[in-house]
């Protein structure tokens, strides 16, 4: 099967990459630079274009504007990186009956509690990016063969991985968010689902994360476990003092998952475990500062 994947040099849209090799699929990827092809994913026309050029037998969109201080600065970029591309990708899935699988967010639920919100939960728009990305999925559900995943992940090479592991190993100070929720999964575990999942006719939104919801403090307390070693000053605080608002009972159900894929989605521990092992696994270049800010 011959895969397209969208933001392929991204931390999820790499992992995706490696998976679909690993597991007999033919990716190609896509992406600004560094891929098999280029392409700026804004550019409507020209992503029409890859779609009839390239013979896709599906395709992956893991591109995405992540930062919600940039969403919420310039909403109709936004819009134009994480909703408007999903306009297109549906229109050739429904010409061509291929599948298409739109990975989406968890930043759609407010409170301060850890529940696990389930597929059909009511979705609160509190920002922009969370606005852009719903965005997105509203064109990808017209579609049949249209598959959303709602997810929420973590990696040892950028991001909230990285500041929390170099933050435990030089037992820097933290500040740890009691009150922001989520049900956080190493983005390999994240894209071996995906992967699998094109093998299904699963369509409409699923839930793929660790089946634990944990606090933002609760998650860096499991990694520091997983290193065997002691935090430093640690100050809790919320996430309510955060611009822009943040969404924050983002815990997901994934029993559907679950029982699609007969397996069971990754533990807190097993997410953290998992998280150590790829930084031990990264050369000493990677782990060290520069790297970490050119990768950021």
């Amino acid at each position: 099967m011959n895969v397209l994947v969208l933001g392929a040099t991204g931390l999820l849209g790499q992992a995706v990459m490696a998976s679909l090799n690993a597991k007999g699929f033919r990716p190609l990827g896509v992406a600004r630079s560094g891929a098999d092809l280029t392409l700026d994913i804004t550019n409507q026309l020209a992503l029409l274009r890859l779609l009839t050029r390239v013979e896709a037998d599906a395709v992956i969109n893991c591109a995405a504007c992540v930062d919600l201080a940039a969403c919420e600065d310039d909403p109709d970029m936004a819009y134009r990186v994480n909703g408007q591309p999903a306009s297109a990708l549906a229109a050739w899935s429904d010409q061509t009956g291929n599948r298409y699988i739109q990975i989406s967010t968890d930043h759609y639920f407010d409170g301060d509690v850890p529940v696990r919100n389930d597929e059909q939960a009511i979705v609160g728009l509190v920002n922009a990016y969370a606005a852009s990305k719903f965005a997105g999925e509203a064109m990808a559900r017209e579609v049949e063969n249209a598959l959303i995943v709602r997810t929420n992940i973590c990696g040892a090479r950028k991001g909230f991985g990285r500041w929390v592991l170099d933050s435990l190993r030089e037992a820097a100070p933290m500040s740890l968010y009691t009150d922001y929720f989520t049900s956080t999964m190493h983005v390999e575990d994240c894209a071996d689902v995906v992967a699998d999942l094109l093998r299904t006719k699963a369509n409409g939104v699923l839930n793929v994360a660790s089946r634990d919801v944990a606090s933002k403090a609760d998650f860096v307390r499991a990694v520091a476990r997983a290193m065997k070693v002691e935090p430093g000053p640690v100050v809790h605080t919320s996430v309510s003092q955060l611009s822009p608002r943040r969404a924050r009972s983002c815990g997901l159900d994934v029993s559907r998952a679950e029982a699609l894929l007969a397996r069971d989605m990754p533990t807190l521990e097993e997410t953290a475990q998992r998280l150590v092992a790829e930084d031990t696994r990264c050369a000493t270049l990677t782990n060290s500062k520069s790297a970490t800010a050119l990768s950021a």
